[in-house]
């Protein structure tokens, strides 16, 4: 699993991108592979990576537990 924060999500049309903390790197994520509701710019996350047809793809995004 990685961690990453959310840049954006647009819950109306389905789909976000978010950011991973170690890499800075940034992923779509679509709204079937959202296990969480409400999601907002800022929220930490955890995800797994996917490859899909275009390029890596965030899947399983779920908010982050605080320990």
């Amino acid at each position: 699993m990685h961690t990453g924060t959310i840049l954006f999500y647009l819950a109306d049309r389905g789909y976000g991108y978010l950011r991973l903390l170690d890499t800075r790197e940034e992923f779509h994520f679509q709204r079937k592979n959202v296990l969480a509701t409400n999601l907002k710019a800022g929220d930490m996350v955890t995800f797994k990576l996917r490859e899909g047809r275009q390029g890596y793809f965030a899947d399983e995004v779920r908010l982050a537990t605080v320990a």
